[in-house]
């Protein structure tokens, strides 16, 4: 996300949470270290990533990946790594309390198993909210 935009003014009950790419992209700049947070709507998805760990949670099924020694994200770590995975739940539901709410007037498209094979047994978007409450073990 670019964060100087001349003609953009955010809102300052929601500041915005990313950084300025712009020496990165163009005056050769390394990289940098950066957490990344993120949800999409279908599927109740929310995941992050740090480092070469990612969270990811879809609709009931959590998971932890790495995915530098991982990258088709095959082996759930989370019961292996409860330290990292529990850390990324916790971050994730702190930064999305900073965020604004899901409405059920904002679309998501998504796919089924009518329209891909590897979906079979999703459910269609019916658009509704889902209200992410932490964990109580976390």
């Amino acid at each position: 996300m670019f964060t100087e935009v001349p003609e953009l003014e955010a809102d300052p009950a929601y500041p915005l949470d990313g950084i300025n790419l712009l020496p990165v992209l163009t005056q050769n700049a390394p990289p940098y270290p950066r957490k990344l947070f993120w949800r999409y709507k279908a599927n109740a998805q929310r995941a992050a990533r740090d480092g070469d760990y990612k969270y990811l949670k879809i609709l009931d099924n959590t998971f932890l990946f790495n995915v530098v020694d991982d990258p088709l994200e095959r082996a759930n770590l989370k019961e292996r790594q409860k330290d990292v995975y529990r850390r990324l739940v916790r971050e994730w539901y702190d930064w999305n309390a900073t965020m604004l709410p899901e409405i059920k007037e904002s679309f998501t498209a998504s796919f089924d198993g009518n329209e891909l094979a590897d979906h079979f047994g999703a459910k269609p978007p019916d658009q509704t909210p889902n209200i992410p409450t932490p964990p109580e073990d976390q």
